[in-house]
């Protein structure tokens, strides 16, 4: 069993798998899903953009169809920057977990479990609302659609979409077609956003823990007898905090300097 499939990271594991990518998994594997993700991400966002460019002269039109289409490019950009950094995600991970194999069990891996643990519930609240907002926005067009079917009235209904596309297609006859295509659309450009997001919570909750490590062990060496006049290198407690404690500080440095090439893209 992988490292990840603790129930620390196994959300953030799983997330990056659905759009492939996840390191860690076979390229087979990560292809198949970044395509089924390309295609849905870009098929939705030809359909709002042909609505945009045919109905370019009515202002309703350019309203509704540019808001979904700015966010689409946002998420755009988060995947591209996913891809493009996905090596250097994957020495991350790496870092993350051998920091954890190497510490020995005591009051430093009870750091690491309680960020972990922070990390963990910051991650499953982000991502449950990104989700339910999803949920909400694609649902409602079919609320709606059925609460005018069960209203007694002669006055015939268009159901309205998401975005403006009656006037190329014909709405009516293909919406349970858009709509299920709207949702898998949706729920993969929540994904990519969720993956993104997740990831760089995950480092920035891992960096905290490994500095509040760092201020434990300085400051067992200030409150403690360890001062020794000709010490023996060997048996000197005090230096070797000290070099764990310049080891945790590179690791961390290491972390950050990684991170820090996704904070822009990931904080869009």
């Amino acid at each position: 069993m992988s490292f990840y499939d603790n129930r620390y990271y196994y959300i953030n594991k799983t997330l990056l798998s659905v759009i492939g990518q996840w390191p860690f998994q076979s390229r087979l594997e990560g292809n198949v899903m970044l395509v089924i993700t390309l295609f849905f991400l870009g098929s939705l966002t030809v359909l709002e953009l042909w609505g945009l460019i045919a109905g370019i002269k009515n202002l309703s039109i350019i309203m509704e169809n540019a808001s979904p289409l700015l966010i689409n490019s946002l998420i755009f950009i988060k995947l591209i920057n996913c891809l493009y950094n996905k090596d250097k995600m994957k020495d991350l991970l790496e870092h993350i977990e051998k920091t954890w194999k190497t510490t020995q069990i005591g009051p430093e891996t009870e750091i690491l479990l309680n960020y972990a643990e922070q990390s963990k519930t910051l991650i499953i609240k982000y991502i449950s609302i990104l989700y339910m907002l999803g949920g909400l926005y694609t649902t409602i067009p079919v609320i709606v659609s059925r609460l005018y079917s069960l209203l007694p009235t002669n006055e015939t209904y268009s159901a309205r979409f998401l975005y403006r596309l009656e006037h190329v297609l014909d709405v009516d006859k293909y919406f349970n077609l858009l709509m299920l295509h709207a949702f898998i659309g949706v729920f993969f450009l929540i994904s990519v956003w969720a993956a993104a997001d997740g990831m760089f919570i995950l480092c920035t909750y891992h960096v905290c823990a490994l500095f509040e490590g760092i201020r434990y062990n300085m400051e067992r060496i200030r409150g403690s007898d360890f001062v020794a006049v000709e010490p023996n290198i060997a048996d000197d407690e005090a230096y070797h905090i000290i070099i764990g404690c310049i080891k945790s500080y590179k690791r961390a440095l290491t972390l950050v300097l990684v991170a820090s090439l996704n904070v822009e893209m990931h904080v869009v």
